[in-house]
């Protein structure tokens, strides 16, 4: 009997001990790691990252073409010269557009001004009034191409003489508004002090783009002809 009971109590201690040793592994066993939700698996397609104003990687804002305003003449002027209307379309004022002005002083209510979009070619057929003849006072109505002869590439700017930095290197009877026009603007007065010696430096001629600022790059607002005037 005495023996009997020694053996069930045994058995007793031994069940304690195995029951303690399981609840003890269980408690230090180490989880599997889990993945976090913003690191993708391999397999997983990559998605697009948002930028720091909200939107999708692919709404994000283009940067500025042009971080200064001699930037932005050096590549307007090239395209001028080649009158690639298309490569100029990025460079006009995304908010203000493109205006051309014949002369010097700036007649706004005269002066055609496009947004980029609607910029004209050189083989538009159409007919806009740019202002007046100085003189004789005649409306200059003309195509876009012919204008563009006449009042914006009509000398190799690109090699001009004089370059003007945010400056007016010449001016004839009509006082240039380009400041008071567009204040805050930077002007680039690509120059020729005259051709002919006869004329005396009568027959000079300018070339002068309006810069303006918007979102930290420079764009082109206004491309304004300058010669001498009555």
């Amino acid at each position: 009997m005495k023996k009997t009971w020694i053996t069930l109590c045994t058995a007793a201690i031994l069940a304690i001990g195995l029951t303690g040793c399981a609840s003890g592994n269980g408690s230090s066993q180490t989880p599997h790691p889990t993945e976090q939700s913003g690191s993708p698996s391999p397999t997983a397609s990559p998605q697009a990252t948002t930028p720091a104003d909200g939107g999708t990687s692919g709404q994000e804002k283009q940067s500025p073409l042009f971080a200064t305003p001699r930037d932005a003449a050096a590549a307007i002027i090239l395209t001028l010269k080649d009158a690639d209307m298309e490569t100029l379309q990025a460079y006009v004022h995304p908010q203000n557009g493109l205006l051309f002005s014949p002369y010097a002083h700036i007649d706004k209510e005269k002066a055609q001004t496009f947004p980029a979009s609607e910029l004209p070619t050189t083989s538009d057929v159409k007919k806009y009034v740019w202002g007046s003849f100085d003189g004789s006072g005649e409306p200059i109505e003309l195509t876009f191409g012919d204008y563009y002869k006449k009042f914006v590439y009509d000398e190799d700017f690109v090699n001009a003489e004089k370059i003007g930095w945010d400056e007016i290197l010449s001016s004839g009877n009509t006082e240039p508004n380009m400041k008071e026009t567009f204040p805050g603007s930077y002007i680039v007065d690509y120059h020729f002090s005259g051709f002919d010696e006869q004329y005396e430096g009568m027959d000079w001629k300018s070339l002068i783009l309006v810069l303006e600022q918007h979102e930290g790059g420079w764009y082109l607002s206004g491309i304004v002809h300058s010669q001498w005037t009555i």
